[in-house]
């Protein structure tokens, strides 16, 4: 018995088909069109001018408001800073929150309450609040602390500067002293920013 093949004929118009692109298609190439067109530039440009317009009034913005903030920041050091300095000549006096007599976080709780901010009666208290400040950014109103009776903040002064601080001593009551001297600056522990 002969074998019979068993390949199949495929019809002849199928063959044609796949062989033949489509009606009113081109075998080439269609050009790729790569460039925008100039209405698609001139609206991809303006939307850039409009991007960076806004941008730079946000950054001014943004810088406006920064300066306002920094104005008020330095308002209230003033504030805490002036309340500080009316008080030297008064005496120390233990628990004191004056007039008349102060203790050391007596002192900076008075200034800071004149400005409306209020600080607990207590230097290790006070030394937990606002946030640190390395000790070469020290400004105008900044608490510093100093270890002057065992470890931690035992005793706190108001900046009046860089190198200098207000604050309520047990030998010489309120006075305006040295933060970086061989005593106190020997004592420092750190600084804080309220507010």
């Amino acid at each position: 018995m002969p074998r019979r093949s068993r390949l199949r004929l495929v019809p002849m118009t199928a063959l044609i088909a796949c062989a033949l692109p489509c009606a009113g298609a081109s075998a080439a190439p269609l050009p790729a069109n790569d460039s925008p067109s100039p209405r698609d530039e001139a609206v991809a440009i303006q939307t850039a001018k409009v991007t960076t317009v806004r941008e730079l009034v946000e950054r001014k913005e943004f810088r406006r408001a920064q300066r306002r903030a920094e104005a008020a920041e330095a308002r209230e050091a003033d504030g805490v800073v002036d309340a500080a300095r009316a008080q030297i000549g008064d005496g120390y006096a233990y628990g004191g929150t004056g007039p008349g007599g102060f203790d050391c976080s007596g002192l900076t709780m008075y200034a800071f309450g004149k400005t409306g901010v209020a600080l607990p009666h207590n230097s290790q208290a006070q030394a937990g609040m606002g946030r640190a400040v390395a000790r070469g950014d020290i400004r105008r109103g900044d608490l510093v602390f100093f270890s002057t009776a065992g470890p931690g903040a035992s005793h706190v002064g108001i900046a009046t500067s860089k190198t200098t601080v207000v604050s309520a001593t047990s030998s010489g009551g309120v006075m305006e002293h040295s933060s970086t001297d061989a005593y106190w600056g020997g004592a420092y522990v750190t600084a804080r920013r309220i507010g």
